[in-house]
């Protein structure tokens, strides 16, 4: 695509994610870069409103259908005003009208599009005809798109795309960041394997496979620490009790990043299990950290980090969550001090994004 030498990108998501943050700053040293919100400031996920940054943004502050997790926005509304002056558009969603209308737009205008695509053919949450002919024309009509792993790219090609049209990336967070706090605030244990899981507590992430692994392996002074929110909450402190865990299970309910972080420092091992996960970023952050994890086959990370010191994959299974739980706590002689996730940088993830604009 040919552009100006300092372009004004438009770059629309649903939610400021704070993992993005250090990608959105990194491209912001090059270019003129606005992010376009289209939820309101006050979301699910708690996520604050952008503050101190170099780059520019805007809220819509759109109503939204939650349907489970999939946030559906009706409106359209303001898509010509904040498309004006855009020499390119990064697109970070497919599934609500505004981003049809945007890519229509956009492309009568002859403005590049790059979208983005994280999800893979297993975690498609609607996948009548008429739902995959907008996905796919979506995807069509785009200049480049980028995906998520290996699994989100497998996805986009079966829908037609050629490969040319498809980037790849690892999905980042601020990884030096983490390793940082990690080795400020490390506390080391005398006795016992602390294990932890961080996310929702939805059936997907498959938490009560985890709490039964535990109970399979626990020695006496082991620990898991669960840190998250969800409508499971209840019925996973339940089988905490009737397992006998109460002493040894705690939760410690939704964590901000320097509270995660800290939990990090204190622990030894994270597992996540889930049935279906796009990605898993809280890998990221446990490698960064220096931990061990245990992840699930159907996780995307797990396909990258497979081969890293430290990282134990698993099926879904109780039977092999437990093993891999027992090979951790065997195999674990302290933080791991080099963790080669830290190669992979939000900076890195802005430079390749930006190689292609």
């Amino acid at each position: 695509m040919t552009i100006k030498p300092r372009p004004k990108i438009l770059w629309l998501t649903n939610l400021p994610a704070p993992y993005r943050f250090p990608i959105w700053a990194r491209i912001a040293r090059d270019l003129d870069l606005k992010v376009a919100f289209l939820s309101k400031k006050k979301n699910w996920r708690n996520w604050p409103v952008p503050e101190n940054v170099s780059w520019d943004y805007h809220y819509f502050s759109f109503n939204s259908l939650r349907l489970k997790e999939f946030d559906f926005i009706p409106s359209i509304r303001g898509s010509k005003r904040i498309l004006k002056g855009a020499d390119v558009v990064i697109v970070g969603g497919w599934e609500s009208p505004i981003y049809w209308r945007i890519h229509q737009l956009a492309r009568k205008k002859n403005i590049p599009i790059i979208q983005f695509y994280e999800s893979t053919q297993a975690s498609h949450r609607f996948n009548n005809i008429l739902v995959r002919k907008i996905r796919s024309t979506v995807m069509s009509n785009a200049n480049f798109i980028v995906t998520i792993g290996t699994e989100s790219a497998k996805a986009v090609e079966a829908m037609g795309i050629t490969n040319e049209k498809i980037i790849t990336l690892f999905n980042p967070v601020d990884v030096s960041w983490f390793h940082s706090y990690a080795q400020s605030h490390r506390i080391q244990q005398s006795t016992g394997h602390s294990f932890i899981y961080v996310g929702q507590l939805i059936e997907r992430k498959n938490v009560a496979s985890v709490i039964r692994a535990f109970a399979a392996i626990r020695n006496e002074f082991d620990t898991l620490t669960i840190a998250g929110v969800g409508p499971l909450e209840q019925s996973l402190i339940e089988l905490v009790k009737d397992n006998g865990l109460s002493g040894s299970v705690s939760f410690v309910g939704h964590q901000n990043q320097e509270a995660l972080a800290e939990l990090y420092a204190r622990s030894n091992t994270l597992i996540l299990a889930s049935t279906n996960e796009v990605w898993g970023l809280v890998v990221n952050e446990a490698l960064a950290s220096g931990l061990h994890v245990i992840v699930s086959d159907l996780c995307g990370v797990s396909d990258f980090i497979k081969d890293m010191e430290g990282a134990y994959i698993c099926t879904t299974s109780v039977e092999s969550i437990s093993l891999k739980m027992h090979e951790s706590r065997r195999n674990h002689t302290g933080a791991i001090k080099d963790p080669e996730i830290l190669k992979y940088t939000p900076e890195r993830f802005a430079e390749q994004l930006l190689s292609t604009i």
